[in-house]
């Protein structure tokens, strides 16, 4: 008799009842609540944390189940933020403008408005006109739906060139990690029309709310990473279950014997590079309005090699060791370059942790690879032999 899908994946009820049970406490623990016993802007950070988690699923069912090591997912991240980022900052815009002229003796025309806008907004980078990119910047329901039309796009179109010429391995880590470079270079102009290195600031305020305190919006936004991240978890399961599944760890261990067989390699490899990309996107849209600012820095290829580092910390081919890893590089490296960890004095020399945290990251990073090549996910084994992660 065929097990249940919840049966075959016990880690299913377990990740969801601890995130319900940490979503449950940390609410009742926020000023939201009245208890006031985590602050506001931990709120924030444990938010960000749930973002970063869900962007790590992602990597790890393009790397860890796929084979195909993507160095530029975060630039599908940045995309997703800026897209949601463009609205927030216009409508804020808006609506300060608005208010401002409101106070004038003529009613302002709706061009004077516009032109308000741009100049508040791009007049940091020498600008008054609102660029062709920011059309849509007046409509919610357009920029969410970019928000994933255009990290799939452009993981479609980009995914559709490297694959149909077979570019495998190293070579295809070489060349997202070009991709998300030359994307970072490009936003870094002025006139790229996403104000440059400036970015795009302002995003924890969000529009018709201004009566409602950060300490809400951050707890909304919480609740929303938390179900993001808890689709995800699930809906990565239930991809890498089946025909589905099986193939594309195929195409990891033996990519020549399942092009063999008739499988059409390239086109699962689109579907999860473009699904993931997707998801990426969505974990950005969700990020950037508790960061409440996004820049190119954020899009640079060395956040994609952070999160790679994550998902193999965690452990690759096992979804809940992508969870644990982000979760728990993430924690640490606010820990310590916000202060938190003690710097420790040697006579000489002191060490500020601060200044040391990514030495310390790339130590765990090779200690791991070396001796404990199943991340910190592999201890689930120990625990129970019998289990050995998810089917991989």
């Amino acid at each position: 008799m065929k097990q249940s899908f919840l049966i075959r994946n016990p880690h299913i009820l377990v990740f969801m009842g601890l995130l319900a049970v940490f979503t449950i406490a940390v609410t009742l623990m926020s000023a939201y609540a009245g208890s006031d016993v985590i602050s506001t802007s931990f709120v924030k950070t444990l938010g960000k944390t749930l973002c970063l988690c869900l962007i790590a699923i992602a990597m790890d069912l393009v790397w860890g189940y796929c084979g195909i090591l993507s160095l530029g997912h975060f630039a599908f991240f940045g995309i997703g933020g800026y897209m949601v980022g463009m609205w927030l900052m216009y409508e804020r815009t808006k609506e300060i403008v608005a208010t401002s002229m409101a106070a004038e003796a003529l009613p302002p025309t709706p061009e004077e408005v516009r032109e308000g806008i741009g100049t508040q907004i791009f007049g940091v980078v020498g600008g008054a006109e609102i660029p062709w990119v920011w059309y849509f910047a007046d409509f919610l329901s357009i920029q969410l739906a970019l928000v994933v039309l255009v990290p799939g796009l452009l993981a479609l179109i980009f995914g559709w060139l490297a694959f149909r010429s077979r570019v495998t391995g190293v070579y295809l880590s070489i060349l997202t990690q070009a991709m998300t470079l030359a994307l970072s270079l490009y936003l870094f102009q002025n006139d790229s029309g996403l104000r440059g290195n400036n970015g795009l600031s302002g995003l924890q305020n969000i529009p018709g709310l201004t009566d409602v305190g950060q300490d809400t919006i951050s707890i909304w936004f919480f609740w929303a990473s938390a179900v993001a991240l808890a689709l995800g978890y699930l809906m990565a399961v239930f991809f890498t279950q089946g025909k589905f599944g099986s193939v594309i760890r195929g195409i990891r261990d033996d990519e020549a014997r399942v092009r063999f067989l008739g499988y059409n390699v390239e086109g699962y490899k689109l579907v999860v590079f473009t699904g993931t990309a997707v998801i990426a996107g969505i974990a950005g849209a969700l990020y950037y309005p508790q960061a409440g600012i996004i820049n190119p820095a954020e899009i640079a290829p060395i956040a994609s090699i952070y999160l790679a580092v994550w998902v193999a910390i965690g452990g690759r081919g096992r979804i809940y060791g992508a969870v644990i890893g982000a979760a728990f590089v993430s924690l640490l490296s606010s820990w310590f370059t916000g202060g938190g960890a003690p710097d420790i004095s040697l006579g000489v020399y002191t060490i500020q942790w601060t200044d040391w945290w990514l030495v310390l990251l790339g130590f765990s990073f090779v200690a791991v690879t070396l001796f404990a090549p199943k991340g910190i996910g592999g201890l689930f084994d120990l625990i129970n032999p019998a289990h050995k992660g998810e089917k991989s």
